[in-house]
């Protein structure tokens, strides 16, 4: 049986929270063992569906996430942010998750501030490295396109 009051603070945790993600590592720690974390999950999934939400499970900086989505579009994102935001997507998919800051200033050198606002949104996010900066798609950017970030390819967006 499900630990009803552990969905419930679970659910209150996902909803609260502004960005409607949290790591899977605190979710395993709020279970009391392995099978309970199998048994909420299910149940959290069926939850959020049930209010017209989505509730996705994906990697960001070695760490995986959970992350609450709502259909339809983001009303602070614009169709060019959008469409931004689907030509990293495609590219990332394309040569990896490594994507420079410099080389995409070029690439993306007519859209940048699309770039800059969807990293003020949280939709991307700025990592240092050794290398230099890097841009990378973050849990929340992950979760709007969820339905078609595996279809989104250099090739494909570009025959559109």
């Amino acid at each position: 049986m499900v630990n009803e009051q552990l969905t419930a603070r679970l659910s209150r945790i996902l909803l609260q929270n502004q960005t409607g993600m949290v790591k899977e590592q605190d979710v395993r720690n709020l279970c009391s063992s392995n099978e309970e974390y199998s048994q909420i999950i299910p149940q959290l999934v069926s939850d959020f569906k049930n209010l017209g939400l989505s509730l996705i499970r994906t990697k960001f900086q070695g760490d995986r996430y959970f992350v609450v989505t709502t259909p339809g579009k983001d009303s602070r994102i614009t169709p060019s942010m959008y469409g931004t935001m689907a030509l990293l997507i495609a590219t990332a998919n394309e040569i990896g998750n490594d994507l420079d800051v410099a080389k995409m200033k070029k690439i993306f050198k007519n859209v940048w501030s699309d770039v800059e606002s969807l990293i003020t949104l949280e939709y991307l996010s700025l990592q240092g490295t050794k290398g230099g900066e890097k841009i990378e798609i973050t849990p929340i950017g992950k979760g709007a396109f969820k339905n078609i970030m595996k279809d989104l390819n250099l090739k494909t967006v570009s025959n559109l």
